[in-house]
């Protein structure tokens, strides 16, 4: 009776010492240039990220970013619905654990002056990085000008290289994002027509959590939550300061910085409870998990209820909901 109280006892002091294991392994948070991003500077500077260590690690481009996080060596990144899909079983198992933000209008389809109506693009070709946002954002346009895909010949190239064509004449049209839209319109005889302002809600960036992690450290990606949102308060009240902590680390002045970051809508954690339990997110994840089988982007469909999680919204209760 004695052995069986005491393994009782050590048994309950084993699951107590687990429960409040602190762990001296850092959460490493993947970023690259965006505003989004440099927010967890000012988090780091702030103390806001409490008792949970943290490791920052710049990338020089979001798929550098992506990749490493894939390949195991970060723990949270930024990336957006499109991606979250289409790198889903090309690595690490991951979650959306926060819908963070959007910019209206920052992606779209710059066009020669001389296609006066969009349908004559028909037959024409567009430039467009394939298995991107921008890929799919090109499906969107064109069903939205009712063309086919197969009706324009689509020329694969990276955003900054889609620019580059489309001054250079090589192409008629070009689909992608800030700076290079405004520079492929401003340089190449062109203009911007239909953006993510026109088909919102599909460009959305998220928050991604690597499974392994997220399974044994809930806390601390509760606490990386509430120091997202400590942050964003911080640049509200303080915006002179904010502003030039976040600019220096993408050699921009304060004033550009704080131009493009105000372009962002930022995700309340009460609208993230309701984009979880909506049936238009999904619908959405299921459309984009279509465009990639279709195209042959991806070999397996997605388990949609799998790559998602609001537990650690709902652990976050309104504290932090501004």
């Amino acid at each position: 009776m004695k052995n069986k109280k005491l393994y009782l006892i050590l048994g309950i002091l084993f699951l107590s010492l687990t429960a409040c294991r602190k762990y001296e392994e850092p959460i490493k948070i993947g970023i690259n240039d965006w505003p989004p991003c440099e927010l967890w500077y000012i988090a780091e500077k702030q103390g806001y990220f409490e008792d949970t260590q943290v490791e920052i690690i710049r990338f020089s481009t979001w798929a550098d970013n992506l990749t490493a996080f894939y390949l195991g060596k970060t723990d949270i990144v930024s990336s957006s619905y499109f991606n979250t899909l289409y790198y889903d079983k090309k690595g690490e198992g991951a979650k959306i654990i926060l819908t963070a933000d959007m910019i209206k209008g920052g992606d779209g389809l710059v066009v020669k002056n001389y296609i006066e109506d969009l349908k004559d693009l028909k037959g024409k070709k567009i430039a467009v990085e394939l298995g991107t946002d921008e890929h799919f954002l090109l499906h969107k346009v064109l069903e939205k000008i009712g063309l086919k895909e197969e009706e324009v010949t689509i020329i694969p190239a990276a955003s900054k290289e889609g620019m580059e064509k489309f001054i250079r004449g090589e192409v008629d049209a070009s689909l992608t994002y800030e700076p290079f839209m405004t520079q492929a319109a401003q340089g190449g005889g062109g203009r911007v027509t239909l953006t993510t302002a026109d088909l919102p809600k599909y460009v959305i960036d998220v928050l991604l959590a690597r499974n392994e992690v997220l399974e044994k450290r809930k806390k601390d990606y509760s606490n990386l939550i509430r120091a997202w949102y400590k942050a964003q308060k911080f640049v509200k009240e303080n915006p002179e300061e904010a502003y030039k902590i976040m600019s220096s680390k993408e050699s921009i002045t304060p004033k550009e910085f704080k131009l493009f970051y105000e372009s962002f809508e930022m995700f309340s954690l009460e609208e993230n409870k309701k984009i979880f339990s909506s049936e238009k997110f999904k619908e959405k994840l299921m459309e984009m998990d279509d465009f990639l089988f279709e195209n042959g982007l991806i070999s397996d469909r997605v388990e949609i209820e799998e790559i998602y999680t609001d537990e650690i919204i709902v652990d976050l209760g309104e504290e932090y909901d501004e």
